[in-house]
């Protein structure tokens, strides 16, 4: 094969992916030492704000894993909105860290639920990317058709469970640019979702009965 046949291969978006999630993978390693370091005495805060930093980081070494293990795309969208929503969707969680927040530090209280509101969204998406394997894309493709696991009760538990985990990270110090932000990262979803679901349609004619029978985000809702 030509070296120009083989860089043609090459998944160029897909390597831009995993060394962003590269990077943040490796602070986040540094931040579970740094935090181990202080760790002691623990109470109930540091025990769940360490559970959390675990889980976004087991979240971005299997992200990592499965580009590399991953299927082959049978089909791949070629809406450049779509294209572009889902890299948006993608980075947006990035960005509220950075907007700042309420002036006062959140009592104990709302800090110990936005970190539980983050951690079962963090484990909720975790479970699902386990579950969705090698059909994992940033951008609407087709795979396999996976319908085990969290795929039994909604159709996209991964942006479910990054949805949650972002709402928790919005309530730690709450303000109007989060709170934005927050909701266009549920509209970019939602228009995924809907992306996803026209080429998952089209390859397997067995997904429409599929999703007569399971809700789209919220069962008995949406």
């Amino acid at each position: 094969m030509k070296t120009s046949d083989k860089l043609s291969r090459i998944d160029l978006g897909g390597l831009a992916a995993v060394a962003v999630f590269g990077y943040f993978m490796v602070i986040n390693i540094l931040a579970v030492q740094k935090f181990l370091k202080a760790f002691f005495p623990f109470d109930a805060v540091k025990c769940l704000l360490l559970a959390h930093l675990l889980l976004l980081t087991a979240f971005y070494v299997l992200l990592i894993a499965l580009y590399f293990i991953r299927d082959k795309a049978s089909a791949t969208t070629r809406s450049f909105p779509a294209k572009l929503i889902a890299l948006t969707a993608t980075v947006l969680p990035f960005l509220i860290p950075l907007l700042g927040g309420s002036a006062h530090y959140p009592s104990l209280a709302n800090l110990v639920i936005s970190i539980v509101i983050m951690l079962s969204g963090m484990a909720f998406t975790l479970a699902a990317l386990g579950t969705l394997g090698k059909s994992w894309s940033i951008i609407p493709q087709v795979r396999k058709l996976v319908v085990r696991g969290p795929y039994r009760f909604v159709r996209h538990p991964i942006y479910i469970g990054e949805i949650i985990s972002v709402l928790g990270l919005v309530l730690t110090r709450v303000s109007i640019p989060k709170i934005l932000v927050f909701l266009l990262l549920v509209g970019c979803q939602v228009y995924r979702s809907f992306q996803e679901e026209k080429l998952l349609t089209t390859a397997f004619p067995e997904y429409a009965d599929y999703a007569a029978k399971t809700a789209r985000f919220l069962p008995c809702l949406f």
